[in-house]
């Protein structure tokens, strides 16, 4: 069967729960798409997609009718995928494809908060360009002809106003698309897409264009809530934008909320959740090829903020280039560098009582004399220096076992050497002078604050 017959067909396989359905459903209007014959006499190419050209596959028809399933999805998600990259391309031009480096794939339980946690996720990375939502670019005139109609909007469409929607924003930023992947096809797709970025890094590599071709950072991110805490929040949500409503009905003040049908009926909310529980096994795939944020949203907005923020901060393994990161991931990370440090701190204290007491003592008599009382004259500044000439602390070993002492209770200790040229002596009949080399030692030390509060403010 050639291509140009295939496109006519419509099966069985074509999802009864398809992009319109979910999309249109995500902004609360549940449309039941039926199966439509005849999509290739539409007046736009884009509606008549290769995912049209699904054969019809027996659920039950033998052991490898899984396997045959799986293999004929990657096969038409290759064909979507390349006619709508071959689109892309002949409308921009190769070498003019420039998207950004990190995409944030985010999908949601119903009820979860996508919308109102978008924000939190855009800061974390700092992404300004505006977040892509599936469903509103699913709002064109053409497709809400398709949409009323009952008909389904192909997987190689979104992809398309997707892959269009990426190239309008800002490059040298990120970009975070709400509402996909949704489907098998479309999770191919995406992985596909990856493959070329990836491939037309290569390409450009040893060119002026290298920098515009960067390696891509896809992250996958799920915020979750079980079926009655969903129900529960749109059920709410429901009566307070009806509240709103009447409320602005009676006074003619205010904008009216757009009420969403399924915020009102259980029934229709329930059958929202377990489509996203049929599609997350869909999500899951993903897992193995890039990071995965799975969030639990169940908690208070502040909570699940502290979540996001947690779960997407900067991660050098993930960000940087394999090369890149080989090459310096021997250097300890900053916050992992102090875990051991308290005990070892210990250890070299017990092991000073050991086997130097009296050197131990000499240094304790150094900080009782010298140093304790410049810091209690600062004692409400947090912050005393300490310059000294005193000739043991050009020993290292002395001044490492003041920096353990002063270290251990509490205080943040700098110590630095000063060397100085100092005229000696003068030589009336040659000109020569003689110069001595003197050093001056610098101890910092930094403390908490004591803050006083003046008297006039008690009385406030």
């Amino acid at each position: 069967m050639t291509i140009a017959a295939r496109l006519t067909q419509v099966t069985f396989r074509q999802r009864v729960v398809s992009i319109s359905l979910l999309s249109t459903m995500s902004r609360g209007r549940l449309i039941r798409p039926c199966l439509v014959q005849g999509f290739a006499t539409t007046s736009s190419p884009c509606y008549a997609s290769a995912e049209q050209t699904v054969s019809t596959v027996s659920r039950g028809a033998s052991s490898h009718g899984d396997h045959h399933e799986r293999a004929t999805e990657i096969k038409d998600a290759k064909l979507i995928f390349n006619q709508a990259w071959k689109n892309i391309e002949d409308h921009y031009g190769r070498e003019n494809i420039h998207l950004p480096r990190e995409f944030i794939f985010l999908m949601g339980a119903p009820g979860s908060g996508k919308g109102t946690h978008t924000p939190s996720i855009l800061r974390a990375r700092g992404i300004t360009n505006p977040p892509i939502s599936v469903s509103q670019l699913l709002q064109t005139p053409e497709c809400k002809e398709l949409i009323n109609q009952g008909q389904m909007i192909s997987d190689r469409y979104v992809m398309e106003l997707i892959l269009h929607a990426m190239l309008q924003g800002d490059p040298t930023v990120g970009v975070l698309i709400d509402g996909f992947p949704r489907t098998d096809i479309q999770v191919e797709a995406l992985k596909m897409l990856h493959d070329k970025m990836i491939e037309l890094r290569r390409e450009f590599w040893d060119t002026a264009l290298r920098d515009q071709f960067p390696r891509p950072v896809f992250r996958i991110s799920v915020l979750y809530v079980d079926e009655e805490i969903s129900v529960q929040r749109q059920l709410a949500r429901g009566r307070m934008i009806r509240e709103h409503n009447v409320e602005v009905k009676k006074s003619g003040q205010g904008v009216f909320w757009e009420e969403r049908v399924t915020d009102n009926n259980e029934t229709l909310i329930r059958e929202r959740y377990s489509i996203f529980k049929a599609h997350y096994g869909s999500l899951l795939k993903l897992s193995k090829m890039f990071p995965f944020h799975l969030i639990n949203a169940t908690g208070t907005i502040k909570e699940v903020m502290q979540i996001i923020l947690k779960e997407f901060e900067y991660q050098s393994s993930l960000e940087l280039s394999s090369e890149t990161f080989d090459s310096i991931s021997h250097i300890p990370v900053a916050t992992q560098i102090g875990i051991h440090a308290r005990q070892d701190l210990i250890n070299r204290l017990e092991h000073y009582q050991q086997t130097e007491p009296n050197m131990l003592s000499e240094v304790i008599r150094f900080i009782d004399t010298q140093v304790m009382p410049l810091v209690n004259r600062h004692s409400i500044s947090g912050h005393a220096n300490l310059r000294s000439e005193d000739e043991r602390l050009s020993n290292a070993h002395f001044v490492d076992m003041v920096m353990d002492i002063m270290s251990e209770r509490g205080y943040f200790v700098n110590f630095d050497q000063r060397i100085h040229d100092v005229p000696a002596r003068f030589d009336l009949q040659t000109g020569k002078i003689e110069l001595e080399t003197h050093y001056t030692y610098l101890l910092n030390i930094e403390f908490p604050k004591h803050y006083i509060r003046a008297l006039e403010q008690k009385f406030d």
